[in-house]
C-alpha cells in the first residue's frame, strides 16, 4: 500500500529478514531487435543489472558467430557499450551495473536478435511505512491486557481441576512400569542377538581355507606364453598376438583394420588407433604395401597381429615422403575388425 507498482510486470518482492523496510525486486526486460527501451529508477529505489543474453533463434547463418552484437547504454547525452554479445560464443554475459535512483537510461540492443536483462531493484519503504508505527503500538498494549485476563482464568481452572490431574499422574506411572518392562525385554533380546553374530563370526574364521603349496603352480600357469614367430620368404615374419575367431583371410578378402606402423627407432609414422577410422582393402590387390598382401593371410576377425616388413616388401630404396626414410624396416601392429 502506498507504494508505485514497478515498470516491469515480471518482478516480485523480497524482504530482508535483517533490513524489513528494504525489499528486493526481481527485475527483467526484453530489448527487441532494432528498438529502444527506457528505464526509469523511482527516487526511493535503486536498480542492479546483473546478466544479459541474447537471445538466438534455432537456426543461424554460418557466419554469425563472427558478429558482434552490441549492448548500449545512454543518459544525459552520452553513449556506452556495456557489453559485445556473440552467438555459439558468448551468448550470455553476466554484468554489475547499477543505476541510481532518480535516473532514466535509453537501452539499445541488436539490430537482429533480442536482448534479455535481468536483475532486481532495491526499494526502502522507510517513509512508507512510518506511519503505521504508533497504531502496531496501541494493538501492542490491547493484547498485554488479553494476555493477564488469560493467565488469571487459567489460574482457576488449574485449582479447580486438582483431582483429575492426580488421578491422571497414577496412570502415568502403572504406563511408565509397562515401558521398563518392554525396554528390559529388548536388552535381552539385543544380548542374545549379539551372541548368535559371534558363533558365526568364529564358524566364518574356521573356514578360511590356508594357501596351499598349488599356489606357485598356478601362478606359473598364468604367465602368458611368448606367441611363436613365423617366418615367411624375403625376410617377412609375424606373430599372433591374439587369435580371432571364425574363418581365416584369403587372398581375395576385403579386410577392415586398425593398425599402427612404426619404425625401427620406436616412432610411429601412421596410426589409426585405438579408435580412429578402420582401414579397408582388398587382401593381395596390390593396395598395399606387399608385406601386408602376404602378412595377413591366416588371420581371423577379433585378432591382433605383429608384422615385420623388410625394406624389399615395403617402401624399398624411394622410402615414403619425410616419416619414412629409404630402406627402412616397418614394424606394424595390425586388429583384424571384420572380413567380407
Amino acid at each position: 500500500p502506498g507504494r508505485t507498482p514497478p515498470t516491469p510486470p515480471t518482478e516480485r518482492a523480497i524482504y530482508c529478514c535483517c533490513c524489513p523496510f528494504t525489499a528486493m525486486l526481481f527485475w527483467g526486460a526484453t530489448i527487441p531487435p532494432k528498438k529502444k527501451i527506457e528505464v526509469e529508477v523511482a527516487s526511493n529505489e535503486t536498480l542492479s543489472i546483473s546478466n544479459a543474453t541474447l537471445v538466438v533463434p534455432g537456426k543461424l547463418k554460418k557466419d554469425a558467430a563472427d558478429i558482434q552484437h552490441l549492448l548500449q547504454c545512454s543518459s544525459d547525452g552520452k553513449s556506452y557499450v556495456v557489453c559485445a554479445l556473440r552467438p555459439k560464443v558468448n551468448e550470455s554475459v553476466p554484468l554489475a551495473v547499477v543505476l541510481t535512483a532518480g535516473t532514466t537510461f535509453t537501452f539499445k540492443g541488436s539490430s537482429s536478435y533480442a536482448i534479455s536483462l535481468v536483475g532486481h531493484r532495491v526499494v526502502d519503504d522507510n517513509e512508507t511505512n512510518a506511519g503505521t508505527d504508533d497504531d502496531d503500538e496501541g494493538n501492542d498494549e490491547d493484547v498485554d491486557e488479553d494476555e493477564d485476563e488469560d493467565v488469571d482464568d487459567g489460574k482457576e481452572s488449574n485449582e479447580g481441576s486438582g483431582e483429575s490431574e492426580g488421578d491422571e499422574e497414577d496412570g502415568e506411572d502403572e504406563e511408565d512400569k509397562e515401558d521398563d518392562e518392554d525396554e528390559d525385554d529388548d536388552d535381552d533380546d539385543d544380548e542374545e542377538e549379539e551372541e548368535e553374530e559371534e558363533k558365526v563370526n568364529k564358524n566364518s574364521k574356521k573356514r578360511k581355507v590356508s594357501p596351499t603349496s598349488n599356489s606357485s603352480e598356478e601362478q606359473t600357469a598364468k604367465v602368458p606364453k611368448k606367441k611363436k614367430i613365423v617366418k615367411l620368404r624375403d625376410g617377412l615374419k609375424y606373430r599372433d598376438l591374439l587369435e580371432g575367431k571364425g574363418r581365416k583371410a584369403k587372398k581375395g578378402d576385403k579386410l577392415s583394420v586398425r593398425y599402427r606402423g612404426l619404425l625401427k627407432s620406436g616412432i610411429t609414422f601412421d596410426s589409426n588407433m585405438p579408435k580412429g577410422r578402420p582401414f579397408r582393402f582388398q587382401l593381395g590387390a596390390g593396395e598395399v604395401v606387399k608385406g601386408w598382401d602376404l602378412g595377413l593371410v591366416g588371420m581371423a576377425a577379433g585378432g591382433r597381429r605383429e608384422v615385420v616388413i623388410p625394406p624389399k616388401l615395403g617402401y624399398g630404396q624411394r622410402g615414403a615422403g619425410d616419416k619414412i626414410p629409404p630402406n627402412a624396416t616397418l614394424l606394424f601392429d595390425i586388429e583384424l575388425l571384420k572380413i567380407n
